[in-house]
């Protein structure tokens, strides 16, 4: 297996890898939205691959202050083999690269059931509100 950067081609086969592992899509998945980050903020995105097949991701972004995770998804055949904690170690090391202090995540409701994972990788609880503004529709 190999952590690659992920590449503008890789697209379909990530809506597929984030399909089964059922990521939620949202505002900035769309293919051009994606092309547009992936050029600009490319550089901490990560793709799993055994034998050409993409069976991973993590997308990270660094604002200058701090570090997000996005994304980060195993497929259900390749689950429970560390394969999660080798992309996210990654992601941490690129981001470290850069200067970041602390990397922030936020879990979806219907996937609350990796919280263990993460709090295995030293994530904590935060008492944070998250909120949104959807300021750009397409």
């Amino acid at each position: 297996m190999i952590i690659r950067h992920i590449e503008p081609n890789d697209y379909r086969a990530l809506c597929e890898l984030w399909q089964a592992a059922q990521l939620t899509f949202d505002i900035g998945d769309a293919e051009e939205d994606f092309a547009w980050a992936l050029q600009h903020y490319g550089q901490h995105y990560f793709v799993m691959e055994e034998e050409s097949r993409i069976i991973g991701s993590v997308l990270a972004a660094f604002d200058g202050r701090r570090g997000w995770i996005y994304h980060l998804a195993v497929h259900p055949e390749f689950q429970r083999r560390g394969l999660g904690r080798q992309l996210m170690e990654h992601a941490e090391a690129s981001l470290s690269h850069m200067g970041c202090l602390k990397i922030n995540l936020l879990i979806e409701p219907h996937n609350l059931g990796v919280k263990q994972f993460y709090m295995r990788l030293g994530y904590t609880p935060a008492n944070n509100q998250f909120m949104e503004k959807i300021i750009h529709s397409q």
